[in-house]
């Protein structure tokens, strides 16, 4: 099994300017957990699906010192997710995936 965050980190790299949405609206069809999410709900959308986890995780990483690990943080961002995920479909489980895509990729 490849990871996918060091098969992509050099890719990565490079697209690190490029404006957040534009990245992940590219990127999300590819994540693995885009095609787990897609067995619950086969008629997954970016805008409505995944923007708000992929902006959460960007957020909350620029809020917290670089050394703050995505686990020490989770149960914060789980009440987040609730309280921002508005029409998205994604159960926390599934949007915890993304959000630490986003989280990671800063």
């Amino acid at each position: 099994m490849t990871d996918t965050n060091n098969a992509n980190s050099g890719n990565q790299a490079s697209n690190v300017n490029v404006n957040p949405h534009d990245y992940w609206r590219e990127s999300y069809l590819t994540r693995p957990y885009y095609q787990e999410a897609q067995l619950d709900t086969p008629d997954l959308d970016y805008d409505r699906d995944f923007s708000k986890a992929y902006e959460l995780g960007s957020r909350a990483r620029t809020e917290h010192d670089r050394n703050t690990q995505f686990e020490d943080v989770e149960g914060g961002l789980k009440e987040s997710w609730e309280e921002l995920k508005a029409e998205s479909r994604l159960k926390w489980e599934q949007a915890k995936e993304a959000i630490k895509d986003a989280w990671d990729r800063l």
